[in-house]
């Protein structure tokens, strides 16, 4: 078992990640969608299609950085390239599987999941890891399993024993961990960074991954870049993202005996 696809793409819908220097030293393609609208926390069909078009070009389909949470979404688009059928492990302190009474004509951070349930035919479930309170979610639909966080550690044993299929695609939402480890515009749940990681060597050691994506970014206006929240912010954030990283690829790596 192993990495399926290799290679690093960043997303830049901000300029979050070229404030991240030292993240910028992994080997990595970019693309841009700063001219884009109506992306925020939704996305309009016109902006979706062009999100798709230009996530069609990149060679690099390792590791996708999304961003902020709020552009969670894309994730979806991402799945829509699998050919084969897969489960979606989300570490996420929400669902984003909305709620029943919510309208499906847009496509949004907060209900992306229950969206590509619906509308991709290889995605078989969902496994959603992180919520401390599953209050005023819709956690009905029948092939997602929610596992909460809190007080009460998830063992890999139990998130393995309901994953479906040998392929597996991750998704990090950086609001599922303590502030002690990062900060998002979010709020944010009880797991460490260092239990996240384990999640991610045991994923890669019993499943084929065929890609993963983080976002969870912290969303701060440029006249605040000098402010010790950002920059604080902004270190925590760029330490998560690499430590993540280093442990997907390595152990990839490791585990193809490269």
């Amino acid at each position: 078992m192993g990495l399926v696809n290799k290679g690093m793409t960043v997303l830049h819908f901000d300029e979050t990640y070229k404030l991240q220097s030292k993240l910028q030293l992994f080997p990595h393609e970019n693309i841009d969608f700063y001219d884009l609208q109506h992306v925020n926390l939704y996305c309009e069909q016109d902006s979706l299609t062009k999100i798709e078009q230009r996530l069609a070009e990149r060679r690099k389909k390792g590791m996708t950085l999304i961003g902020s949470g709020n552009y969670h979404y894309v994730t979806s688009s991402l799945l829509k390239e699998i050919k084969e059928p897969f489960t979606l492990v989300l570490f996420d302190h929400h669902p984003d599987i909305g709620r029943s009474d919510e309208s499906d004509t847009l496509l949004s951070c907060g209900s992306w999941v229950s969206y590509a349930l619906k509308n991709i035919p290889m995605l078989k479930k969902a496994v959603i890891i992180g919520p401390t309170s599953l209050k005023n979610q819709d956690s009905s639909l029948p092939n997602a399993t929610i596992f909460p966080y809190n007080s009460h550690r998830v063992s890999s044993k139990m998130i393995l024993s309901n994953i479906p299929t040998n392929t597996v695609y991750i998704s990090i939402d950086k609001d599922v961990l303590k502030k002690t480890d990062a900060i998002t515009n979010w709020d944010q749940g009880q797991m460490s960074l260092a239990s996240l990681l384990h999640y991610i060597e045991e994923l890669l050691q019993y499943k084929n991954v065929y890609g993963m994506d983080i976002c969870g970014e912290a969303k701060f206006s440029p006249d605040q870049y000098f402010d010790p929240n950002f920059q604080d912010a902004l270190r925590k954030n760029e330490s998560a993202n690499i430590k993540i990283l280093q442990t997907f690829f390595e152990g990839a790596s490791h585990l193809i005996g490269a």
